[in-house]
């Protein structure tokens, strides 16, 4: 009897420690609005434990997204990926040789180890308007595609901001066979 006891016992604690370990994070605690060099940057996804998963080579991001990207010279991007959470998020840096950080490029990805779910993906979408509404204004651009009216296998919803210290551009790829993904390109000039 103490046998099973125990045995219970000890299903319902590593079970407990399980529960819960993927979770929302909140945007404020994702999305750095702020443009400190990169070293700083560094130091607080190390800090995060993030992991560098940094390509090691150049790739470029088109004018579409960011307007001014031809305007600098840009060291190799550096990319991490945060601990693992609801979704699997990347943050991507373009930095000048001088350290100063001008592009910065967040991107949601589904977790499939618990399989995020369309909802979990609206829900976000929704935060980040709502986080980047509170701290730039109103947007001036907002483009939503219905995926059920589309002949297309993919649509794109689009939301972009302009204000005295940032621009932001969101956008929300959402697919007929489940793909999901949020990006979120922020810059300064």
């Amino acid at each position: 009897m103490k046998n099973t006891i125990l045995f219970v016992l000890i299903i319902l604690i590593s079970y407990s420690c399980s529960f819960g370990r993927f979770n929302n994070v909140p945007v404020q605690n994702e999305i750095d609005l702020s443009f400190k060099s990169f070293s700083e940057i560094k130091k607080k996804e190390i800090d995060k434990k993030s992991k560098d998963i940094t390509l090691g080579y150049f790739w470029g991001i088109g004018e579409d997204i960011y307007p001014a990207f031809e305007k600098y010279k840009f060291e190799i991007p550096r990319s991490f990926q945060r601990n693992e959470n609801n979704f699997i998020l990347k943050v991507d840096y373009f930095f000048t040789k001088d350290e100063q950080v001008k592009f910065k490029f967040y991107e949601w990805n589904e977790n499939e180890k618990i399989e995020t779910s369309h909802e979990m993906f609206n829900e976000k979408f929704h935060e980040i308007k709502k986080y980047l509404t509170e701290n730039l204004g109103q947007p001036y651009l907002e483009g939503y595609e219905d995926l059920e009216k589309s002949k297309e296998e993919t649509v794109r919803d689009d939301i972009k901001w302009k204000s005295q210290k940032l621009n932001a551009y969101l956008f929300r790829f959402k697919g007929k066979g489940g793909f999901d993904q949020i990006i979120l390109a922020i810059y300064k000039d």
